[in-house]
């Protein structure tokens, strides 16, 4: 018999912002200037996913998403205009808007999603890819305005993701990505209002207006620069001096102080993941649940908070759900409390000497956090040795090779707690973890089936959680909160959703 599908179909409309600003019309004309506070080495998704609030930025004023979600969580139409999914959420069928061109002109098919998939399940970073985006199995162009995503498994998330904004469906023109080769990772060309005029790697970067784009009425600034300011400090120094309009942090002491100066303006979200201290748990001392156990009890995760972030914005983690998540688990989770005595306890039982490097990237918060946890841990008799590395190779290619003992991570915030939970399954790409365990791979298994009652599925994630944190791969840190910190005459949604902001939407009224 044959199996009937779940239909939804959407509207032409715009996704409407809920802000004051958003509603109001957007002026016309003049340059946004945005600080970085990294450099990154690429733009494709396909080939280079790593993903952090700059690169992210940047990628979202070039590329356009599937579709969006309105208040009452009904699908709106970006480039797709009907979406069907199979009863067992297997298969996902996107029809896409016939009069959409990229900035290079060539027209949106379905042949650009085949394309991009293709290449990223080829890619060198197919492991970390794996991770992201889950047991996708093959996209298909059924024809030119209709593209097939085939699951190994039933992903209820996949949804979610298709509504964005999720980086993977972050397309490149297929005949311009196809004889760019290796090298479109350097020239981006998208359907966004945006497009890449020139970068600079490791200095700045200038969008301008795609003369592609089907809404100009809505493509406010004439240009966006983005110059990479590294130093905290320097950023706010240079908002102060009207050099930059705008930029993002989670640094909630350096936000609240530029609260304080007339003319910038303050918007912060807590985000929906959680930073973590992750573990090599296929290697001693990291491989014995007692040592672990022991690092979760040795620390009192409030000092970094006050350390780190001046007592600003840091919301103590029990899952990696943010506290304002649906999928929250309300702190029933048996992290283990700050108890140093129990951690010298379980040390003693473990009867050897435990030393080992935790590696962080070089950013204050982390460098202060860093010391920290190092501070406490050595309370209790541990050793280790901090590991301080740049952003870039030195830190991400050892990330990818697991030569990291242990290394400050996040969880990020996710459109869909499966897309956080699956990389800790023991045949997960992206288990950077090294972790195995069959009674989590069951209970992850148990979130995989459709769910007509979402109640039973945050309590199957919930299962799952409590189930990881008995095993302790990991020591949650804290929910952070980014804050977009700009001049008061940036107008727009500046609200930051999953560490990212829509300076693609924004204008300015001097």
């Amino acid at each position: 018999m044959r199996q009937s599908t779940l239909t939804l179909a959407v509207g032409i409309l715009a996704l409407v912002s809920v802000t004051n600003d958003a509603l109001a019309q957007g002026k016309r004309g003049g340059t946004l200037r945005v600080a970085m506070n990294r450099t990154f080495n690429g733009f494709d998704t396909a080939t280079n996913p790593t993903v952090f609030p700059t690169k992210l930025n940047v990628q979202r004023a070039i590329y356009e998403d599937l579709f969006g979600l309105d208040e009452a969580g009904k699908l709106v139409s970006k480039l797709g205009t009907a979406l069907k999914i199979s009863p067992d959420q297997k298969v996902f069928t996107v029809t896409l808007r016939k009069d959409v061109k990229f900035s290079n002109d060539e027209p949106l098919t379905a042949r650009a999603y085949a394309d991009h998939f293709k290449r990223a399940l080829k890619s060198p970073m197919i492991n970390f890819i794996r991770g992201q985006i889950g047991p996708v199995k093959d996209v298909v162009a059924l024809d030119d305005h209709t593209v097939e995503f085939r699951m190994s498994r039933p992903h209820a998330g996949f949804r979610a993701a298709l509504t964005g904004p999720f980086q993977f469906f972050w397309v490149n023109a297929p005949e311009h990505a196809k004889s760019m080769g290796p090298f479109v990772a350097k020239l981006p060309v998208g359907t966004g209002p945006y497009m890449l005029e020139n970068w600079d790697q490791g200095v700045s970067l200038t969008l301008v207006r795609n003369p592609n784009y089907r809404y100009p009425e809505k493509q406010y600034l004439d240009k966006i620069v983005m110059p990479l300011v590294a130093r905290e400090e320097a950023r706010l120094n240079g908002l102060k001096a009207r050099n930059i309009d705008l930029y993002i942090t989670n640094s909630g002491k350096l936000a609240k102080l530029a609260e304080k100066n007339p003319g910038i303006e303050v918007f912060g979200q807590v985000d929906q993941g959680s930073g973590i201290v992750a573990f090599d748990t296929s290697k001693p001392p990291l491989n014995d649940i007692r040592v672990r156990k022991a690092l979760a009890h040795a620390v009192d995760r409030k000092v970094e908070v006050q350390a780190a972030l001046g007592g600003v914005g840091g919301i103590l983690a029990t899952d990696w759900f943010g506290p304002k998540s649906k999928w929250y688990c309300e702190g029933k989770t048996g992290y283990p409390e700050y108890n140093p005595a129990k951690a010298k306890a379980l040390l003693k039982d473990y009867g050897k000497p435990v030393k080992f490097k935790l590696s962080v990237l070089t950013f204050p918060v982390f460098m202060v956090g860093a010391q920290v946890y190092q501070s406490f841990w050595k309370r209790v008799g541990i050793d280790v040795e901090v590991d301080p590395r740049t952003p870039g190779a030195s830190w991400v290619l050892p990330l990818l090779r697991g030569g990291f003992q242990s290394f400050f991570l996040g969880i990020g915030g996710a459109v869909d707690p499966g897309f956080q939970a699956q990389n800790l399954h023991s045949k997960s790409g992206g288990n950077f973890f090294k972790f195995s365990h069959p009674e989590v791979d069951k209970a992850l298994e148990a979130t995989y089936p459709p769910f007509k009652d979402e109640a039973k599925r945050k309590a199957a994630f919930c299962n799952y959680v409590s189930t990881v944190l008995k095993h302790q791969p990991f020591l949650l840190r804290y929910h952070n909160t980014f804050y977009s910190v700009s001049r008061t005459y940036v107008k727009g949604p500046k609200m930051p959703v999953y560490k990212m902001s829509r300076i693609h939407e924004m204008w300015l009224d001097k």
